[in-house]
């Protein structure tokens, strides 16, 4: 088992404790109801095949009154208990968010930069493929994917042709994240970013002026990063493997600017920005340079993968005077950088509330589809910022009814004692 499959069941047991719900039921939340395991064999653009391993967890069902959701990623560390072990993310975000779904997760164990993008269409095509007989009946569908890391819009779009080819008929609402232009929701792609910044501003009491650092910017990372610098926040430190390692710029960084370049640039990126806006950028730490600099920070957003913050990163962090992290990752933080943070008084917004956003919008775009009403980016975001103020405000009403001040075993709690009842009353 991986560590981080132990840690969310860990976290599921622990809160279940604190809600006194009895083992066995707990134990039934902590497994999931099946784990689909593929072998998708891919024809190369050479002509050669190679074999590429895959999965989808579908955790929970208990309250998918409209089905599962969840997204799937493609990465090279893709492996079962990952898969598993953010499947239970997803059962206990959507059940804090109070939306009508299960949880589920998928993953392609393969390296994007090793494919070309005819190879990862074909990749996501064999996928949809393999998942069609899983998916549920058109028009009463029980799992619908999402995009995740390393998949986007466009993949989604090529999941649903390949669903409504098999099915001999239009099934676009298969999955969500679509391109607008094919029903997908404005502010969708958007919508797990400016989740993660809106939480962020509401602890905070607002952003101008906050000094902040960011690991990660894909798709959550970059609409956080615009989020925040339109709310004034300063940017000081951005960490991206695929854009060149680490950019620093003590002075700022200009978000508008370095989204351009990213777009042009790609895996160069920082160093054509440091290059031409000042900073450094490459293979090294900017907690070392902004501690040794005596500089402050205020936000940490941890938008990249899974237990990346460590207990070291963390006690740099908090030595900076680091007041919040908003985790728009999944399960970005050790066991080891929480009991750091929480012990400092840092205020940490967890995974299962920060990026809810993203499955709150892909609600949406479901819902839209059900009801023709086609929204505005900015009337997408701000029900999305509805939705988690009120999840926002549900969690901080259980730190006081549970006496903790940790928003993560307080958001579990409220999150496990939903899914608990929801069996209760189904007799499950």
């Amino acid at each position: 088992m991986s560590s981080e499959l132990s840690v969310i069941e860990s976290r599921i047991r622990n809160a279940g404790k604190l809600s006194d719900i009895e083992a066995e039921l707990v134990e039934l939340i902590v497994k999931p109801i099946r784990v689909l395991e593929m072998s998708l064999i891919l024809e190369r653009d050479n002509g050669q095949r190679s074999l590429f391993p895959a999965w989808r967890a579908h955790h929970s069902d208990v309250l998918a009154v409209d089905g599962m959701k969840g997204g799937f990623r493609i990465a090279p560390d893709v492996d079962r208990d990952e898969t598993v072990a953010l499947s239970a993310g997803m059962t206990l975000k959507t059940a804090l968010a109070g939306l009508p779904l299960g949880g589920a997760k998928g993953g392609i164990c393969a390296d994007p930069r090793t494919l070309t993008s005819k190879e990862m269409d074909r990749l996501v095509r064999l996928y949809a493929r393999e998942l069609n007989p899983h998916l549920g009946e058109t028009g009463n569908l029980t799992d619908i994917p999402a995009p995740d890391l390393n998949t986007n819009p466009h993949h989604m779009a090529i999941f649903a042709d390949e669903i409504s080819r098999i099915r001999g008929g239009l099934v676009a609402g298969c999955v969500t994240g679509k391109p607008v232009e094919l029903g997908g929701l404005p502010g969708r792609l958007s919508s797990t970013g400016f989740g993660v910044v809106a939480l962020a501003q509401l602890a905070a009491g607002g952003l101008d002026g906050q000094i902040v650092a960011q690991e990660g910017f894909g798709n959550v990372g970059r609409y956080a990063a615009r989020t925040a610098h339109e709310l004034g926040a300063t940017y000081i430190a951005m960490y991206d493997i695929g854009l060149g390692g680490c950019l620093y710029a003590p002075s700022g960084i200009d978000i508008p600017a370095l989204t351009h370049i990213v777009d042009e640039h790609g895996s160069e990126a920082f160093k054509i920005y440091a290059s031409q806006h000042g900073g450094s950028s490459g293979d090294f730490s900017w907690r070392d340079e902004h501690l040794s600099a005596g500089g402050t920070l205020d936000l940490f957003l941890p938008c990249a993968a899974s237990q990346t913050v460590t207990g070291g990163a963390a006690k740099k962090m908090v030595e900076m005077g680091l007041k919040y992290v908003s985790e728009g990752a999944n399960n970005p933080t050790t066991p080891e950088a929480d009991a750091q943070f929480l012990e400092a008084g840092v205020t940490l917004i967890p995974d299962v509330l920060a990026n809810a956003g993203g499955v709150a919008g892909s609600y949406m775009e479901m819902s839209k589809a059900a009801s023709m009403s086609i929204p505005t980016e900015k009337e997408t975001l701000e029900a999305v910022r509805g939705i988690l103020t009120s999840a926002w405000e549900q969690v901080m009403a259980a730190c006081d009814s549970y006496g903790t001040p940790s928003l993560r075993l307080a958001g579990d709690a409220l999150a496990v004692s939903k899914i608990a009842a929801a069996h209760q009353i189904r007799g499950w």
